[in-house]
């Protein structure tokens, strides 16, 4: 297996069994292809988060999140991946690039013509921080912060993973999704959510991404005797405003 492959080899895609209904929209991203994503939207004047989530998740299953957010003066819109949910087609390192700029081409313009005129928060979590790495290097411009939650600076520790030793496959960064190279031209605001006992990602990775970006402002929180997928559990409400708090200090 080489390189490419392996990383392309990370993805968990599953469909949803779920009911399209008004809240999901459709994304052309490829002849014959498309992305699902799934609107919350409550106040035209809120600042609206573009969330892109993590590994074997469903922008279907964020209905709760969803609405919490919008308790929190929030408009919150998560996006799949290929072969997510209602999406179609395959999951790639490079079309996960490809698609997070046309995700966010297509939000962007609906939110315009239908006049919500709140800031642009770009929100990554997990595999989904590859994402908003993505779309804060090539569109810093058209943002006013971003999120990343239990992200990677790196790929080292997604090899490990697969107990593979980047030193045998002769790794560099440039095979990877480039996260960190993005962050380091990035200089706007960020917030960097992490689990102190994240098993999948350890913190010290949140620790390179808090350190090594651009940002002027910036701020790590770290969730104490958390994990990978608990974060929510140990926060409760606070994760929630805690984001919003971060918001309105942009």
């Amino acid at each position: 297996m080489n390189k490419s492959e392996l990383f392309n080899s990370i993805f968990f895609p599953r469909p949803s069994f779920i009911e399209k209904d008004e809240k999901d929209h459709l994304v052309d991203v490829e002849n014959e292809v498309q992305v699902g994503t799934r609107f919350f939207l409550k106040d035209k004047r809120y600042p609206n988060i573009l969330f892109f989530h993590g590994n074997a998740e469903l922008a279907q299953e964020y209905d709760e999140i969803g609405n919490m957010f919008n308790q929190y003066n929030c408009n919150f819109i998560v996006s799949d991946y290929r072969g997510y949910g209602l999406s179609n087609g395959t999951p790639t390192k490079d079309n996960l690039h490809l698609d997070a700029n046309i995700v966010l081409s297509y939000v962007k313009s609906f939110l315009l013509e239908n006049n919500y005129k709140g800031e642009m928060i770009i929100m990554g979590r997990s595999l989904g921080s590859a994402s908003a790495c993505e779309i804060i290097s090539k569109h810093s411009e058209n943002i006013d912060g971003c999120i990343i939650e239990s992200g990677f600076a790196t790929e080292k520790p997604l090899l490990q993973i697969f107990n593979i030793n980047p030193i045998d496959i002769n790794y560099n960064e440039s095979d990877g999704f480039e996260n960190l190279k993005k962050l380091k031209s990035y200089s706007k605001p960020l917030f960097v959510i992490h689990a102190d006992l994240d098993h999948i990602i350890p913190i010290q990775e949140a620790r390179i991404i808090e350190k090594e970006a651009a940002s002027s402002k910036k701020e790590l929180w770290v969730i104490e005797n958390a994990n990978h997928n608990d974060i929510l559990m140990h926060t409760n409400r606070e994760y929630f405003s805690r984001i919003e708090r971060f918001i309105n200090s942009i």
